[in-house]
């Protein structure tokens, strides 16, 4: 599995990447204006440039013809691929993970990825509706309780459910190859097949800008 986080400035302003939107399908951009705040514009704009342009790159198909099914809780798959890829975001970060499913088509190479800030403000009274018994004693702080969170979710986007499940259910301790990395700043849930030994790479927004032309 790899793991690409983007880092960018919450200074950033949406005119700053306006430009940008003319690089995506005109059903890409209706999905970013759809967004009324500029920050989620940001994100949504950002996110939509690492996934597209790593897919290029790694299987060589044009950005205009890269297209996605998507599973029965709205989890996305590339369309006549086996390569499996997974996104996640918070404010000033966007994260993605790629891997490939394994020739016998298991659900092994099934895999999910999330991103929190470490300094997030958690609210206490949701510890006991999202943990496992045995997962209190180990939740000493709010940090810790992001990095059981990440793990969570993690796991869940791994199986296309998200978090229409009772988290409560899902006990980090028992998760099979599910892992948390502490990147600065941040914290990345990753699970999957490869997920405890995944390498973790940053790009700068001027890398990724790099791969475009800015069309104002």
């Amino acid at each position: 599995m790899d793991i690409l986080i983007l880092n960018y400035s919450q200074s950033l302003s949406w005119k700053e990447l306006e430009g940008y939107l003319g690089c995506l399908t005109p059903a890409r951009r209706r999905g970013v204006l759809k967004k009324k705040q500029g920050s989620d514009r940001i994100n949504t704009l950002l996110s939509r440039l690492l996934v597209l342009s790593e897919i290029t790159r790694r299987t060589g198909i044009p950005q205009n013809k890269i297209r996605f099914d998507f599973g029965n809780h709205g989890k996305p798959y590339l369309k006549n691929s086996k390569l499996q890829f997974s996104l996640s975001h918070t404010n000033g970060a966007v994260c993605t993970a790629f891997s490939s499913i394994p020739d016998d088509n298991s659900e092994i190479g099934e895999i999910g990825i999330d991103i929190e800030n470490r300094r997030r403000r958690v609210n206490p009274v949701i510890y006991d509706r999202s943990l496992a018994e045995d997962e209190k004693p180990l939740v000493r702080s709010p940090e810790d309780f992001i990095r059981c969170w990440v793990k969570k979710e993690a796991f869940l986007k791994r199986t296309g459910f998200g978090i229409v499940c009772d988290l409560k259910g899902i006990n980090t301790n028992l998760l099979p190859d599910t892992a948390a990395f502490d990147c600065g700043d941040l914290i990345v849930g990753a699970s999957g097949r490869g997920a405890l030994t995944a390498a973790v790479t940053t790009i700068s927004l001027e890398e990724l800008l790099g791969r475009y032309t800015k069309l104002n």
